[in-house]
C-alpha cells in the first residue's frame, strides 16, 4: 500500500482527536511553572539525545519526515500497539512519502536550506527520494543509534511522567480499561508520541519567536541560566529572580546547541530585539517567563503545553504505556 504524499505543511491532529483517548487529569491547581520548568528539561534532553554529531535542525527535519511517514500508524490504536516494541518494525507499505516542501513549512524553514540538508541525509541514505516524495528506510529506525536513542528517550519519558505524578498532575486522572499489554517495553509506540509531543512544542515556540532554531536556543539559554539553582528555587510557583540566575556566554551556549558562535550571535541578537533574552555582566539571560507565560482560558504558553502533555499521557494510558511502566515500578 502507498499512500500519497503530504504536500502541504505537516500537520498534527487536532487535541480533540477522534480516537478514544481520555483526558489526563491535573487537579484543580495544576503547579503551572514547575510543570512548565519540567517540560522544558524534557524537550531538551530530548533534542539533545537526537542530536549526536549535529545541530539541532538536523533532528527536527528527520522528526518531522518520519512523523509524516507513520501517520498512518500513530492515528489508528490497533497499529499503534501492533507496532509498538523495538521488535516490531513497522512495513515499509505503511509508510506515507513527504514533500521537501512540506518539510519545510512545517518548520518554518527556507526551502532551500531543507533541500540541502535532505540531499545530505539522501546521500548518506538516511533518507530516501522516491517520486512520491521523502522516506525515511526501515533500517534507519533499526540501526545500533537510533535503537540506542529511542531507548533513552523511553526511559527519560516514563521518569518524567513519574516527576509530574509527584507533582499532582494526574491526580484526577481516569485509567482506561482493556489496554494494550506488552513482552517488551513498548518503545517504538512511546517515541511516536515524544516525537508528536516535541513537534507541538515546537510549532508553540515558533510562534513566540518565529524559528525553531531561535527557539531551542532561547529554552537552552534558560535552562543554562538556571543550572545552578537550587533545588528549593525550582519549586517556586512564578518567574524564578533574575538574581538567582547565572548567565551564560555566547560561547557557552554555541557549545551547548552544537551551533557556530556566529550562527548563535544571530538568533540572539533575534531574541534580544524581541525581548526575549538580555545582556547582563558574564554573558545573557533568558526570559523565558514571555514564552511560558499563557491565559488558561484562551491558552497558549504554559496553558497550551499542559494541553500537549495531556494529550500525551492519555494516549500513553490507552495503549497501555503507562500501565507497563506502573507494573514495573510495583514489581
Amino acid at each position: 500500500m502507498i499512500l500519497p504524499p503530504l504536500d502541504s505543511p505537516v500537520t498534527l491532529p487536532p487535541m480533540e482527536a477522534s480516537h478514544p483517548f481520555p483526558a489526563a487529569g491535573v487537579g484543580q491547581n495544576p503547579p503551572w511553572w514547575r510543570i512548565g520548568r519540567a517540560s522544558i528539561g524534557f524537550l531538551l534532553d530530548i533534542m539533545g539525545m537526537a542530536r549526536g554529531p549535529t545541530d539541532i535542525v538536523d533532528p527536527l527535519i528527520l522528526s518531522v519526515v518520519l512523523q509524516a511517514n507513520i501517520a498512518p500508524i500513530s492515528q489508528d490504536l490497533e497499529l499503534s500497539a501492533r507496532y509498538a516494541t523495538l521488535d516490531d518494525t513497522p512495513p515499509d507499505d505503511l509508510r506515507r512519502p513527504v514533500s521537501i516542501n512540506a518539510v519545510a513549512a512545517s518548520l518554518q524553514l527556507p526551502y532551500e536550506t531543507v533541500r540541502r540538508r535532505c540531499a545530505r541525509f539522501i546521500e548518506a541514505g538516511a533518507l530516501i527520494a522516491t517520486r512520491r516524495g521523502l522516506v525515511l528506510p526501515g533500517e534507519m529506525v533499526n540501526n545500533p543509534f537510533y535503537l540506542a536513542t529511542a531507548t533513552a528517550r523511553y526511559e527519560r519519558l516514563r521518569a518524567f511522567y513519574f516527576e509530574l505524578r509527584a507533582l499532582g498532575v494526574f491526580e484526577t486522572a481516569p485509567r482506561p480499561n482493556d489496554v494494550p499489554t506488552y513482552r517488551a517495553a513498548p518503545i517504538r509506540a512511546a517515541n511516536r508520541l515524544i516525537s508528536d509531543y516535541v513537534l507541538r512544542v515546537v510549532e508553540t515556540v515558533m510562534r513566540g519567536v518565529g524559528d525553531p532554531m531561535s527557539g531551542l536556543i532561547l529554552l537552552e539559554m534558560g535552562r543554562a541560566n538556571a543550572a545552578s539553582l537550587d533545588p528549593i528555587d525550582l519549586q517556586v510557583e512564578g518567574p524564578i529572580p533574575d538574581s538567582r540566575r547565572a548567565p551564560i556566554s555566547m560561547l557557552e551556549l554555541s557549545r551547548r546547541v552544537g551551533l557556530p558562535a556566529e550562527t548563535v550571535r544571530r538568533h540572539v541578537n533575534k531574541l534580544e530585539a524581541g525581548g526575549f533574552c538580555r545582556a547582563v555582566k558574564g554573558g545573557r539571560l533568558a526570559s523565558v517567563e514571555k514564552l511560558m507565560r499563557g491565559d488558561p482560558e484562551s491558552g497558549g504558553g504554559l496553558a497550551e503545553n499542559l494541553q500537549n502533555l495531556q494529550r500525551l499521557f492519555a494516549r500513553s494510558a490507552t495503549l497501555g504505556i503507562i500501565a507497563h511502566w506502573e507494573a514495573e515500578a510495583a514489581a
